[in-house]
């Protein structure tokens, strides 16, 4: 008899799906493996996978262990067609106790499923996506119990990445090649531009957009062709390796964004026909870096002018692969293969390439305007990653090797620099390093000089940055964006796989308060998404409302969070609410959660706290009604400016508007702070406005007890707060409080007026 638990403990295993890229096998090869694995975890006698072909909308049977398939033919179902199909066309799960009595049976010539009478179909999907259907049968009739499909909803969730990665490189095998791009030398020395994430890089010029060019080749046609073959298969075997040990090591610190990061790549390297080319190219005379690159770019070519966004981002995978393989063809195998001494110049980047080139110990990046948006910023200074904005075009014109010095803290690249500028560069990166240390000891507690207590917490984007917040001593996570997983991957994220991000958040703060923040997609932070684009989507479809659109979604994050809390207190922030309605509806889709997971038996927070960001006007206006409703509330500073001023920072030509000390900015700030005024806790500020040392005694006089800012940022903040007293805060935030205008305030502050 089975052991019951053993199924619903299942968990897809990183390091298991890890194990199986280590194997020396073909891409079909890859997936045999998959379902064998499968099928021996769960003891059935068969599981099979099929995966979704978007272009024939049916279901292509990709890989089976326990059925003889047919030599002769694909087997294929259409979407409904059969148990199958039918689970497929519903996206939910179907148990049958005895399959050849269902009047959604299909039989199959050739396949001999009628010998089989238990039956477990479950959809395999990432959000909206639908990837395919994976199927167990056993010839017992009620083999399989709804343990098993639970645990086989665990199991598809962990490979939903691998498999859709697996289908897209089936379909890519027939396209053409893609003309070379050829760059020109440019005559710059010093350009200007603007500060996205602070630090300093050097290193030579790589271009994201073909990263071939930087590998210094020459013509390697008309070599030996066993010399070649050999140089080829060092370098692929090498890239494998590289890859394999590179997914292993990121898996700690980037899990949230990175996890199975590289599985497009090494799926590539088990694809037979994708090396199969190359080889065939060095055997017809080619050299093998000519081969790689012919190879690689007929099947971008396909995938970059595809209609579907999805596929455009694998594109760069292929070519991150590209730079990789080139890189191990140079004379001897590189150790590294990365991007290790180069600084990344890239017209526009995803979340995802980001993560992938910081992993692959990238110097920095230099990306053109219009590249830049806030989840970009956001996540380059979470990962340390200098990153300057760059207007002048010629800067993407470099010739391949460049040497570059980036000074990502006033904003300028330094081309070819000469030992003089390399020496007052040093001069200023050694100046910045002693301003960001300080004689006086960080105190354990926010406390100003008179004893009143303000809590300084920490803004969290990935896993990555609890550590640095402890190394900090943030006094707990005063938001945690759990947008950047699904940004990064540009996908949803299951619930199994959200509930081990939030486990791991949690669990690194255990007896400190810690806020979590649902999906807060839309505006400049998108995901790609079925329907047309939004065409102002900061007042569009953003925050609570893809949520209580997307119930599903909604719904499985609302689990996830309160299960990584089942032994500890959590606290759901809710983001862009208007009004006490959405509060409402929000609450009820928890409660409904609640009651699920309770008869479920699964262990969960049976309390959690709710709450919701005020970052909108009409928010602020109801301030009263939702103070008494919603557990806590959390001052959004940069949306609040953005709402309530009409401005977009990110606006070159109104961008010097967005002012959060303007007169109407810090009335709404008290108004809010005096709806909690006898229960302070209850009022948290984050945003750029809690960092700013001139506002602080502003916000500590109108009631605010909690901060919220970049681990970084930490310190600098207990230690001014140790120089004021509530007196003088309290006295401070009347006087900004009377004053009638901008210029006003500015002159009190000793803000220099800026010119509109």
């Amino acid at each position: 008899m089975r052991n019951e638990r053993d199924s619903i403990d299942l968990i897809w295993n990183v390091a298991e799906l890890a194990s199986l890229f280590e194997k020396k096998s073909t891409l079909e090869g890859f997936l045999s493996d998959v379902v064998r694995l499968i099928a021996a975890h769960m003891q059935s006698d068969v599981c099979s996978i099929y995966l979704y072909d978007a272009f024939r909308d049916s279901l292509v049977l990709r890989a089976s262990y326990g059925l003889q398939l047919p030599d002769d033919k694909q087997v294929e179902l259409r979407v409904g067609e059969g148990i199958t199909g039918h689970s497929f066309a519903e996206l939910r799960p179907i148990r049958e106790a005895d399959a050849p009595s269902s009047p959604h049976f299909k039989t199959i010539p050739g396949l001999n499923e009628e010998e089989f009478r238990s039956f477990v179909a479950v959809p395999i999907r990432r959000g909206p996506n639908r990837i395919g259907i994976m199927v167990l049968q056993h010839r017992q009739p009620d083999h399989f119990t709804q343990t098993d499909t639970r645990a086989m909803q665990a199991i598809a969730s962990q490979l939903a990445t691998t498999l859709e990665n697996a289908e897209m490189l089936m379909q890519l095998r027939r396209v053409a090649p893609l003309p070379q791009r050829q760059y020109e030398t440019s005559t710059l020395s010093i350009v200007r531009g603007q500060s996205v994430s602070e630090g300093f890089a050097e290193g030579r010029s790589v271009l994201l957009e073909d990263r071939a060019v930087q590998i210094a080749t020459g013509d390697d046609q008309g070599a030996d062709e066993q010399e070649g073959l050999n140089k080829l298969s060092a370098a692929l075997e090498a890239t494998h390796k590289q890859l394999e040990s590179l997914q292993r090591e990121i898996e700690d610190d980037l899990s949230d964004v990175a996890s199975m990061i590289f599985t497009a790549h090494l799926l590539m390297l088990k694809d037979q026909e994708f090396v199969a080319s190359m080889e065939k190219l060095v055997r017809n005379g080619s050299g093998p870096q000519a081969a790689v690159r012919s190879v690689v770019h007929r099947y971008v070519e396909l995938l970059a002018g595809s209609s579907n966004l999805r596929s455009q981002e694998k594109a760069q995978d292929l070519m991150d692969l590209e730079h990789r393989i080139l890189r191990n063809l140079q004379g001897t195998v590189d150790e590294g293969g990365d991007y290790t001494g180069q600084v990344v110049l890239a017209a526009d980047i995803y979340p995802s390439e980001l993560v992938r080139i910081v992993a692959q110990n990238a110097e920095g990046l230099v990306i053109a305007e219009g590249g830049v948006t806030a989840h970009i910023s956001i996540l380059a200074r979470s990962l340390g990653l200098p990153v300057v904005l760059c207007k002048e075009p010629r800067v993407f014109e470099l010739r391949d090797n460049m040497p570059l010095i980036l000074d990502a803290f006033q904003g300028n690249l330094y081309v070819d620099p000469d030992d003089e500028a390399r020496r007052q560069l040093q001069a200023m990166r050694d100046s910045a390093q002693s301003e960001g240390e300080s004689s006086r000891p960080v105190p354990e507690h926010g406390l100003t000089k008179d004893g009143t207590p303000v809590k300084v917490m920490a803004n969290i984007n990935l896993v990555f940055d609890v550590k640095l917040a402890g190394r900090n001593k943030a006094e707990g996570i005063g938001l945690y964006r759990s947008e950047f997983p699904f940004i990064v991957r540009n996908s949803f994220p299951t619930e199994e796989e959200q509930y081990h991000i939030y486990r791991k958040i949690l669990s690194a703060m255990p007896n400190s308060e810690t806020i979590l923040r649902t999906l807060d997609i839309g505006g400049d932070k998108m995901i790609t998404q079925p329907g047309p684009p939004e065409r102002n989507p900061f007042l569009g479809f953003r925050g609570i409302r893809f949520s209580l659109a997307n119930t599903d979604i909604f719904k499985e994050q609302l689990r996830a969070m309160v299960r990584a809390a089942a032994d500890q207190h959590v606290n759901i922030l809710l983001p862009m609410i208007s009004s006490v309605d959405e509060f409402h509806r929000s609450r009820q889709i928890l409660n409904d959660c609640l009651a699920e997971l309770e008869l479920e038996h699964i262990p969960h927070c049976e309390n959690p706290s709710l709450g919701i960001m005020v970052e909108l006007p009409s928010a602020v206006e109801c301030i009263d009604e939702l103070a008494a409703r919603a557990d806590f509330l959390s001052i959004g500073t940069n949306d609040l400016v953005m709402y309530m001023l009409a401005v977009d920072r990110t606006n070159e030509r109104v961008g010097n508007m967005h002012k959060h000390h303007h007169p109407a900015v810090l009335r709404a700030l008290a108004r809010t702070a005096e709806a909690v005024s006898t229960a302070p806790e209850k009022l948290s500020i984050c945003g750029e406005m809690a960092a700013d040392i001139r506002m602080l005694p502003f916000l500590v006089g109108i009631g605010i007890r909690k901060l919220s800012v970049e681990p970084r940022l930490i310190g600098k903040m207990k230690l001014a707060l140790a120089d004021i007293t509530l007196d003088y805060a309290r006295r401070t935030a009347l006087e900004l409080l009377s004053l009638r205008d901008i210029a006003e305030v500015e002159k009190y502050l000793g803000i220099e007026p800026s010119q509109v």
